[in-house]
């Protein structure tokens, strides 16, 4: 019987060593690799828009408890960004960085043609491809202020969400390095959570009419 069990443990570590691992500090190869890159630029970018959002909270809201719910998204968002930026130096050799809304505007009326030939290279994104994106995301809420402004972000930061949500629920189905595959896990739970408190939030403003 123990001579059984020592040539089953001794072939569970050749096993164990025949199946290639993925190193956390390597990149992946073939498609898996190129969805955790498209993945976490995608992140990136889709985090700081949500930045973005909470910054013009902020300089909006008067209610300390909205301020703490745009706060959170900051607290929240920003090191995981950071997180991201480090997979993508480490693993990929690559260099990524986000740019706020302020900043890409500053850049079209600098170089309104500029954007056309414009990529990943010194800044994060084509300004021509997430302009609209952003644009869109903070659509309406230069129109309006107090409660209604607090139900429009309400509103758009679910729908913001819920992008993310699903985006990780697809590199799920690819990604190989564990850190990421957590990552994603961990934005699922936190921002499925954030969209049942802001439903809420959102039904007590209907509510009040």
């Amino acid at each position: 019987m123990l001579k059984r069990s020592g040539v089953m443990f001794v072939l569970f570590v050749a096993l164990a060593f025949a199946v290639p691992l993925v190193v956390a500090d390597g990149p992946v190869a073939g498609r898996a690799g190129r969805a955790e890159v498209r993945y976490m630029e995608g992140m990136i970018d889709h985090h700081q828009m949500a930045l973005d959002m909470a910054e013009d909270c902020l300089t909006k809201v008067e209610t300390e408890s909205f301020r703490a719910v745009c706060q959170g998204v900051i607290d929240a968002q920003t090191p995981e960004i950071e997180t991201l930026r480090g997979w993508l130096r480490e693993w990929y050799g690559i260099e990524y960085a986000p740019m706020a809304m302020s900043e890409l505007m500053e850049l079209m009326d600098l170089a309104p043609d500029a954007g056309m030939e414009m990529g990943h290279g010194d800044h994060t994104a084509n300004p021509m491809t997430d302009m609209p994106m952003m644009m869109g995301m903070m659509a309406g809420l230069d129109r309006v202020e107090g409660a209604e402004y607090e139900a429009a972000w309400l509103e758009a930061m679910v729908d913001h969400h819920d992008d993310a949500v699903h985006m990780s629920e697809r590199i799920l189905e690819r990604a190989e390095h564990a850190d990421l595959r957590a990552l994603a896990q961990q934005i699922i739970d936190d921002q499925t959570a954030e969209i049942e408190r802001m439903e809420s939030m959102l039904a007590e403003y209907e509510a009040a009419g």
